[in-house]
């Protein structure tokens, strides 16, 4: 009989389960429903009561001959609020945002000029949106492009850079830029004026590796650059110790007199760019004949100095201010 029992308890067990989660199913289900209902209540609200919106509307510039370039004043977009039912704003929600276009034909004055009142701008927003709709605010609410026929003149580039290694860090070699030079388009008056086109005030301090870097042109009135920004490239090396023997020169030495030294080689120390250290790195150090000559004291030494040194090398010194020497006439 235990086993009857054991499943008769089963059986009562798992349709107690079966009700209780049946009953949660119900709970979830109802709340759901509860809230579509007050989703969907809350649209109807919104998309019938009136409401402001912001948009963001792209501007075209059309009919633009080829020989023509804009020079400034001209908007990647004009931003316009507009007041209305929600289920008419409700467009723009889902991507459907007019154009705003502009016959440069229409406006241009000939004399480099294209202007837009007020009274036209707004005008011409309100034809972009149905009859219902209010346009609140429009910015910019008038425009004054400025444009040129002439062709542009080349010009070079001046590097405005200010730019510090790291300690122990050399800018080993002049910057290079990607470009030589730009065009600049403007009226004649302006172009005359223009020699040279200067890159933003750049400074970057502490560099302790190539720094590769995208700069702008400073801008100047009434003229557009093309292109507007640039890279330069700065070579900038760690500094590393390098030691070698260097040939001691004596000049200023009279006809028939040879001025031997000991020793004939120094030893020389220096930092040097970490490319430059396998090449050659030519240094120049002298004796001089006349300090031996005007010496006021009896020693046989004579100092030695550099004269010449690698580009790119610093702090360099030699293992040894002064050799002895001898002199031979003859």
């Amino acid at each position: 009989n235990m086993p009857s029992e054991e499943s008769l308890f089963q059986k009562i067990k798992r349709m107690w389960k079966t009700s209780r989660e049946s009953k949660k199913t119900n709970s979830i289900l109802l709340y759901l429903t509860c809230l579509l209902i007050s989703f969907f209540f809350w649209l109807f609200l919104s998309l019938n009561s009136e409401t402001q919106k912001d948009l963001s509307i792209p501007f075209n510039l059309s009919s633009l001959p080829d020989s023509t370039t804009i020079i400034s004043g001209l908007p990647k977009s004009i931003d316009v609020s507009v007041r209305d039912k929600g289920s008419s704003l409700l467009k723009f929600d889902l991507g459907n945002i007019p154009t705003f276009s502009l016959d440069f034909l229409e406006y241009f004055d000939g004399s480099g000029n294209l202007k837009v009142s007020s009274i036209d701008m707004l005008a011409k927003v309100r034809r972009l949106f149905s009859n219902t709709t209010t346009v609140v605010t429009v910015i910019p609410d008038s425009l004054n492009i400025k444009y040129t026929n002439l062709p542009g003149k080349k010009v070079p580039i001046v590097l405005n850079v200010d730019i510090t290694p790291n300690f122990r860090y050399v800018i080993n070699g002049e910057i290079k830029k990607e470009i030589d030079s730009v065009v600049v388009y403007s009226d004649k008056y302006t172009l005359e004026k223009i020699k040279s086109v200067s890159t933003e005030h750049i400074v970057e301090s502490a560099v302790n590796d190539t720094l590769i870097r995208k700069v702008k042109f400073a801008s100047i009135p009434g003229a557009k650059i093309i292109p507007g920004s640039m890279s330069i490239t700065v070579p900038v090396e760690p500094l590393i110790n390098k030691k070698q023997s260097v040939q001691v020169d004596v000049v200023n030495v009279p006809e028939g007199v040879n001025v031997i030294t000991f020793p004939s080689v120094v030893d020389a120390s220096f930092l040097v760019p970490q490319s430059m250290f396998y090449k050659s790195t030519p240094v120049k150090v002298i004796a001089n004949y006349n300090d031996i000559l005007y010496s006021s004291n009896n020693s046989n030494k004579v100092a030695v100095k550099i004269i010449e040194v690698p580009v790119g090398c610093k702090d360099i010194s030699l293992a040894i201010d002064s050799v002895e020497y001898i002199i031979e006439k003859y």
